[in-house]
């Protein structure tokens, strides 16, 4: 794989947010055009994309530290601001994004559940976009396995290169770059034949919630926090929020049609 996408001299490209860049601009994009074809505002998507990108970076660092490595972290302090050193948290970014969505709705008074619904519609290819830049890093990688489809990283520049040095793994960042793009097909089905608003956001949360809690299980990079003796990953206790945010969200707003705020 390329850890590195290219290198300007000295400097390397990361490849992992060169992918992730992509992701964020084709998604944004994508949201804006959703949004002007439904007579909203694609400005406010382009704001999402913009706000997206920051409080992504800041929530998932913040969860890497928070539940991934406190001890590295509290041993000294500075490496928190050593954001090309440790890792990132996905479940922080979708965190982040969201927490900055909504403040910046409720300071221009837009319908929250309308622009929450355009907005989802992008994630997937966030997601898709992401993981190939996984793949490319070799993080996120799978458990040794024998079953025909697998990947092996003979870079031991990679992630999964360093631990598992020409062992064939799960190809567990293929399975989630596929589960993207099925994903984007669900939500955009249920875009088109929504009968209430908040329901794109509901069957996000519903599918994401469950597709990768069990992707989760082919996971070999036990550093990411492993609970109750290695039984379930910190991925997958969030993805049982996620359910859970999935089911309250469609219950609640089953009732109000679309427009309601």
């Amino acid at each position: 794989m390329r850890p590195y996408l290219f290198h300007i001299g000295n400097m390397g490209v990361p490849s992992f947010f060169f992918m992730l860049m992509i992701g964020a601009l084709a998604g944004t994009f994508f949201a804006a055009r959703v949004a002007k074809r439904e007579g909203a505002d694609p400005v406010a998507m382009l704001d999402f994309g913009i706000i997206g990108i920051i409080c992504s970076v800041l929530g998932s660092r913040i969860f890497h530290i928070i539940f991934e490595a406190p001890d590295y972290y509290l041993e000294n302090p500075i490496r928190v601001f050593y954001f090309w050193q440790g890792g990132f948290v996905s479940i922080g970014a979708y965190t982040g994004s969201l927490v900055g969505w909504l403040v910046y709705m409720w300071r221009r008074k837009l319908e929250y559940w309308r622009y929450l619904d355009i907005a989802t519609t992008c994630v997937p290819i966030i997601i898709f976009f992401t993981r190939l830049g996984c793949l490319m890093v070799g993080c996120c990688y799978g458990k040794p396995t024998d079953f025909f489809l697998h990947l092996t990283f003979t870079d031991p520049a990679s992630t999964a290169g360093y631990y598992h040095l020409g062992e064939s793994l799960h190809a567990v960042q293929i399975y989630n770059m596929l589960n993207a793009l099925v994903m984007w097909a669900v939500v955009l089905f249920v875009y088109r034949h929504r009968r209430f608003s908040g329901q794109v956001l509901a069957s996000f949360f519903l599918y994401y919630g469950v597709t990768r809690f069990f992707i989760e299980f082919l996971r070999g990079d036990a550093d990411r926090g492993m609970w109750f003796n290695g039984a379930v990953s910190t991925g997958q206790i969030a993805m049982l929020f996620f359910f859970a945010a999935g089911v309250f969200v469609w219950v609640m707003r089953r009732k109000h049609r679309l427009g309601d705020k």
